[in-house]
C-alpha cells in the first residue's frame, strides 16, 4: 500500500499552495508536482528559461 499525505501545504516566495502528496520511494527527489497539481495552479513551464510560472488563487503571479 502507498504512503498518501493529504493536504500538505507547500509554499512558494511566501504564498501557500496545497497539493495531496503519495510517498515514493526515491531518496533523489523532494517533491514531483505533476500536471493535476500544475493545472489546478495555473502552472507554466517555461523550458527555454527553465522556469515555472505559478498563479496563486489570489491571483498573485510567482516565477
Amino acid at each position: 500500500a502507498q504512503s498518501y499525505c493529504q493536504g500538505v501545504i507547500i509554499e512558494f516566495e511566501g504564498l501557500q499552495f496545497q497539493a495531496n502528496l503519495i510517498v515514493l520511494e526515491n531518496k533523489g527527489l523532494d517533491v514531483i508536482l505533476g500536471m493535476d497539481w500544475l493545472t489546478t495552479n495555473k502552472g507554466f513551464i517555461d523550458c527555454f528559461n527553465r522556469t515555472v510560472i505559478l498563479t496563486h488563487h489570489h491571483g498573485k503571479t510567482i516565477k
